[in-house]
């Protein structure tokens, strides 16, 4: 893949071939996992699981970013962090503006002049959605100052500071998994993870942020350090906002104890408003990247067309206009993420494995009713799935690259037939999988209960 990628960014982009090595990593992936089941856990084997996957990154690192640009955003915010402005004022375009019509203020001259040269201006010009004020919360914006500081302007820069939190992830996952007496080949599925690899270390997405703060919060919240879990789930809430969904798991041991649970509710409230004060001190305007993705982004969904349709039915059948339709798709989804949350949470965990097992499925199912699957965004089941593997869940390893057929079917003017054609092709199996495994639980749960019954 590495050596593929260096063919990307002309006219000639080896996409299929590309998507088809990165479905057989998937699949080599799958199989390896299988293998490592059976060899155990020893010394040798741990080592043998880091050093594959320390080897990958290695080789991925000096790649060329293949299709995915996010990173010129994350590069431009922290840039502009780095020069005391606020990333939530400006949309990029904005300063553009600013610099052709004087006077500027004296920060944003500074930061203008420093992206001066060719490089800095070619990542500027290279912005996706230019014209939207950025989307990353505070927390993930001053890691992208951090690597501005390492390195202005540099991916490899950001990339070695998205491996600082791949390592610490790394490291607390094995903690949890001494801490429940699970098997330490299980780091594999994190540490081996393709689409990890590629989307963290060749295009540098930043959801691998989240990681470490979210398991650490997990290691808290096992032991019933409740206060301590919350606070670092809130700044895990200021890298993405998904992390909000584990709340109602982490606090449900302290239902029917005040003392313990409100101290928390407060922590969790005071931090989030804290971090998130650089947002609030902007306008949620049409420029702004949260109104922006929460109101109509969509891609590569399945099941959330489901609920778009349902919702232009809903407004076909009161005879409202369907300007409302895709807000109305939201809060749909909304409503069923939080009726599946509630169900979660009407008995409490009965251990740390339990607790775990509902968190995997808190966020697998918000990861599979969003509006937007991206292949990255799978780092938020991953680090669960390395305590809890489903085989249905990790069959997305193998799966998700084929969103990257969508770049094929843009460039032939076809994309509707991966919007609502290939698409269905990369959860449709997933779907079937999960309902067999349902199934298959639930007649061993039956077998099991008839055993003791008869025992």
């Amino acid at each position: 893949m590495a050596r593929l990628s260096w063919r990307f960014g002309g006219g000639d982009s080896p996409i299929r071939l590309f998507v088809a090595l990165l479905m057989l990593m998937g699949a080599v992936y799958l199989a390896s996992l299988w293998a490592l089941r059976r060899a155990g856990s020893g010394k040798a084997v741990v080592a043998w699981i880091i050093l594959v996957g320390a080897a990958a990154r290695a080789i991925t690192l000096p790649s060329a970013p293949i299709l995915e640009t996010d990173f010129y955003r994350y590069l431009w915010d922290g840039a502009v962090l780095a020069h005391g402005i606020n990333p939530y004022t400006y949309a990029p375009s904005e300063v553009a503006e600013k610099a052709e019509h004087p006077p500027m203020d004296p920060a944003l001259a500074r930061l203008w002049q420093s992206a001066a040269s060719e490089a800095p201006q070619r990542i500027f010009r290279s912005i996706n959605h230019p014209h939207l004020r950025t989307i990353y919360p505070p927390v993930a914006q001053a890691a992208f100052a951090v690597s501005h500081w390492l390195k202005p302007w540099s991916l490899t820069a950001w990339c070695l500071t998205l491996l600082v939190f791949d390592v610490a992830a790394l490291v607390l996952l094995a903690a949890v998994l001494r801490l429940l007496r699970l098997p330490l080949w299980c780091l594999a599925i994190y540490w081996w993870n393709p689409l990890l690899i590629k989307e963290c270390y060749n295009t540098g997405h930043m959801d691998i942020l989240a990681a470490p703060l979210v398991v650490g919060a997990l290691l808290l919240a096992i032991r019933r350090r409740t206060l301590p879990a919350t606070a670092l789930l809130a700044v895990a809430t200021g890298v993405k906002l998904w992390p909000v969904l584990l709340l109602p798991l982490f606090l449900r041991p302290e239902l029917r104890n005040p003392k313990r649970l409100l101290p928390a509710l407060a922590l969790y409230a005071a931090a989030v408003a804290v971090l998130f004060l650089p947002v609030f001190g902007a306008s949620l305007d049409a420029s702004s990247g949260f109104a922006a993705y929460g109101q109509g982004w969509e891609m590569n969904d399945a099941l959330f067309m489901l609920f778009s349709l349902a919702a232009r039915g809903m407004l076909g059948l009161t005879g409202a206009g369907m300007g409302h339709a895709a807000l109305l798709a939201r809060a749909l989804t909304v409503g069923a993420l939080s009726a599946w949350v509630f169900w979660l949470c009407r008995q409490p965990a009965t251990d740390g494995r339990d607790l775990c097992r509902r968190c995997l499925w808190v966020v697998a199912v918000a990861f599979l009713l969003s509006p937007t699957q991206f292949p990255w965004y799978f780092f938020w089941v991953l680090p669960f799935l390395a305590i809890e593997p489903r085989a249905s869940l990790l069959l997305l390893t193998a799966l998700l690259p084929l969103y990257y057929l969508r770049f094929h079917f843009k460039a032939l003017d076809s994309v509707n037939t991966f919007d609502y054609g290939v698409v269905w092709a990369e959860y449709a199996p997933v779907w079937a999988l999960l309902v067999w495994e349902g199934i298959a639980g639930r007649r061993r749960a039956l077998a099991e209960g008839k055993a003791v019954a008869a025992s």
